[in-house]
């Protein structure tokens, strides 16, 4: 029987460059740049910190953990990935934004595709509780031209700092979230109520590692938007309220001072849009400039 090998792994060295070796047989050229950057910087890590096999298996453990909290609408992974800034690293060098376009940020773990979908103007909070909120704008290209038939989608929390997918959405359904077209003048508007500042899910395996490290787990209120429109570039973004107590100290480094917008308090009166309200509301006017494809 033979017992002998042809790659002695007696050094930590020595496993890194076999495990290179291998990968360096990886047929698509992007995959195997990505893939050897990776095995080089992993395995680096581990030998700067010397983990341990009882760290090793911790940390596989949370990774295992971590996909039970991932379901439609919520993706524990892309909390992580925010938490560690690595969502706004990878959007800021990805994203060549010209001057004059809208900042993009990050997604969040609470997109769900195939929203409800909303006329222009409409209320999208369907029951979902807060002040009155008028949101308005429009989406332009960077010509200053109104883009048509842009999809919006847009999404936030309640007055609770909770989203729909956290409130029971199988029973109740989709709240504070919709999709809205632009028309040929690049206008969109819609009701719904005003978002607060809040913090991460606080039952999943981020917030763990957040109490363990940095101690911050607040996000300023927000309005997520996600609009895609033929010839321009995808735009992921949020609009801050200027008011949040926590503009500074978002616990996944999302803000941008270009995307913190006034939303304005009124009392009782009429709204832009005529509607007559027999208690305080708020307005948002915020116009997006999309950059070309």
């Amino acid at each position: 029987m033979n017992t002998t090998t042809s790659t002695a792994y007696d050094t930590t060295e020595q496993i890194t460059q076999e495990v290179l070796r291998r990968y360096e047989q990886t047929p698509d050229p992007r995959l195997r740049e990505i893939m050897l950057s990776l095995v080089r910087h992993l395995h680096a890590f581990a030998k700067d910190v010397r983990l341990t096999s009882e760290e090793w298996l911790f940390a596989m453990k949370a990774l295992e953990e971590t996909g039970r909290w991932c379901a439609p609408g919520r993706n524990e992974f892309i909390i992580f990935s925010d938490a560690l800034g690595l969502s706004m690293l990878t959007v800021t060098q990805d994203y060549r934004r010209p001057a004059g376009a809208t900042e993009p940020t990050l997604l969040g773990p609470f997109l769900l595709e195939g929203a409800p979908r909303f006329e222009m103007g409409a209320d999208i909070s369907a029951g979902a509780q807060g002040t009155p909120l008028h949101a308005q704008g429009r989406v332009l290209d960077l010509q200053g031209q109104p883009v048509a038939h842009a999809v919006i989608d847009v999404w936030h929390s309640d007055d609770r700092g909770l989203y729909d997918v956290q409130d029971g959405f199988e029973e109740n359904g989709a709240w504070a979230r919709g999709q809205l077209t632009t028309g040929a003048d690049g206008r969109w508007r819609f009701w719904s109520v005003m978002p607060v500042d809040y913090p991460i899910p606080q039952d999943g395996t981020a917030i763990e590692m957040l109490r363990a490290t940095t101690g911050r787990s607040m996000r300023p209120a927000h309005l997520h938007f996600r609009i895609v429109a033929q010839g321009q570039r995808p735009l992921v973004t949020h609009i801050f309220d200027r008011q949040s107590q926590v503009l500074h100290d978002d616990a996944v480094f999302g803000v941008r001072p270009s995307l913190v917008a006034d939303f304005v308090r009124h009392p009782a009166g009429t709204a832009p849009d005529g509607r007559v309200m027999g208690a305080a509301f708020c307005t948002l006017d915020y116009d997006f400039v999309m950059a070309p494809a």
